[in-house]
């Protein structure tokens, strides 16, 4: 019996799937002991057949937009004790599955490990700005315990996520803090292991953080419940600007002059927020991508 499932949700991830599952395919874990699910998402580009061309791979299809529904399929699929979630772009350390199960052993009655993730440049950046604030800002999994825990890196035990009825497939981000945070009430901690470590590409350009920025605005829109909606997203984003501002302006690791451009990056980051909050409420449905 497999000791630990790896869920791959992907979307046109024909280049970057393949280093994700060559990454998956020289753990240090015998091969026999994990299993590997790819759950394609609607894909128009080659990665079904990306992922095919890996052997032991199982490749599933989950028709209905988002990475979380496509979770959810995997879920039910699952083979192994503990399901460890990362991303297509994503490349896992090579002891990243044998760290899990050492994580597991050590913490019974976990509800999430959530690892470190160390943020890599795939292609120059436009500017430096970029990665900056990529790097101070994504990714706080050391705070796993406040609900910050990514799927970028992140194992659970099956059973636990079966009974908690898996993701809100409804969502298109935000969904991993969401669950999070719902494990944590159902009396798991949630664990922060810096010895599991997944490398994830910083996003080197303004269009991406652009479209980063909406897509997380969209998340955080749909699974807002309290009222009026408007005014408690945006109250949330104002006070997240001024906590960002605040950690660039103390920051120790850039210079004067880097640590204004990412205070300026952030105000402009904020007014994309706010205005992709404003379209929502006029009725735009939440950005995928």
């Amino acid at each position: 019996m497999f000791q630990v499932a790896v869920v791959i949700p992907v979307w046109n991830g024909e280049a970057v799937l393949g280093r994700c599952l060559a990454a998956l395919a020289r753990q240090t874990l015998p091969r026999a002991a994990y299993q590997v699910i790819v759950v394609d998402n609607g894909s128009s580009d080659s990665t079904r057949e990306i992922a095919r061309s890996y052997l032991g791979v199982e490749l599933l299809e989950e028709r209905r937009p988002g990475s979380y529904a496509a979770r959810n399929l995997a879920i039910g699929r699952v083979r192994a004790p503990i399901i460890a979630f990362t991303d297509a772009d994503c490349e896992p350390a090579p002891d990243w599955l044998e760290q899990v199960l050492r994580a597991a052993a050590a913490n019974p009655g976990f509800g999430v490990l959530a690892g470190k993730i160390e943020l890599f440049d795939e292609i120059a950046q436009e500017r430096e700005v970029f990665g900056d604030y990529e790097r101070l800002f994504s990714f706080p999994q050391a705070h796993a315990a406040r609900g910050n825990c990514a799927t970028a890196n992140w194992a659970s035990e099956t059973a636990l996520l079966k009974a908690l009825g898996g993701f809100d497939a409804a969502l298109k981000s935000g969904g991993d803090r969401q669950m999070a945070l719902r494990i944590r009430e159902s009396g798991h901690p949630l664990v922060y292991v810096p010895a599991m470590v997944v490398r994830h590409p910083v996003r080197a350009s303004r269009a991406e953080l652009v479209r980063k920025r909406q897509r997380l605005s969209g998340g955080r829109w749909d699974r807002t419940r309290r009222r009026p909606r408007l005014a408690h997203v945006l109250g949330i984003t104002a006070v997240d600007t001024i906590r960002r501002l605040r950690r660039a302006a103390i920051s120790r690791e850039l210079s004067f002059r880097r640590r204004l451009a990412v205070m300026w990056l952030t105000l402009e980051l904020a007014g994309v927020a706010v205005s992709e909050y404003l379209n929502l409420a006029g009725g735009r449905k939440a950005a995928r991508d």
